[in-house]
């Protein structure tokens, strides 16, 4: 299944705007084949939706104990409890080989964002990054 590149949804705005740091993320997790460790981490320094968890010392705590146990689902899912506005994991089914996975906002105004990929733990992501980039609005050019 062919995976949209965001730099070609971006350049077909026709615009040589700054790509985000939700921009780039979503185009290294629809590269990767397999999400790793380093691209969990990345994902906590990087969106806007995890700042206050970035602060706190507990949830720091307890996302490098998930990592250190290889949990990577269970990081995954942390982070997605993290963000705010308050998200949750609303979906998350197999179907044909890929992962559909949902993520519904907790807001005055809810919103959904949905990823697909062939990794379980990048489909959580992807969809994560949407929310964020969906909250964030249109890249400045």
């Amino acid at each position: 299944m062919p995976r949209a590149s965001t730099s070609d949804a971006h350049r077909s705005q026709g615009g040589e705007g700054v790509l985000t740091a939700a921009d780039e993320l979503a185009e290294r997790i629809s590269a990767a084949r397999r999400l790793r460790e380093h691209h969990l981490w990345e994902i906590l320094r990087s969106l806007p939706s995890l700042a206050e968890a970035r602060d706190d010392a507990i949830f720091r705590q307890q996302f490098r104990a998930l990592m250190e146990r290889d949990d990577l689902e269970g990081a995954s899912r942390a982070l997605v409890d993290a963000a705010r506005p308050s998200r949750h994991l609303d979906r998350l089914q197999s179907i044909d080989g890929n992962w559909i996975a949902r993520i519904l906002s907790r807001e005055a105004a809810p919103s959904r964002s949905v990823a697909v990929h062939v990794d379980r733990v990048a489909a959580i992501m992807a969809a994560l990054v949407a929310a964020d980039r969906r909250a964030s609005g249109p890249a400045k050019h």
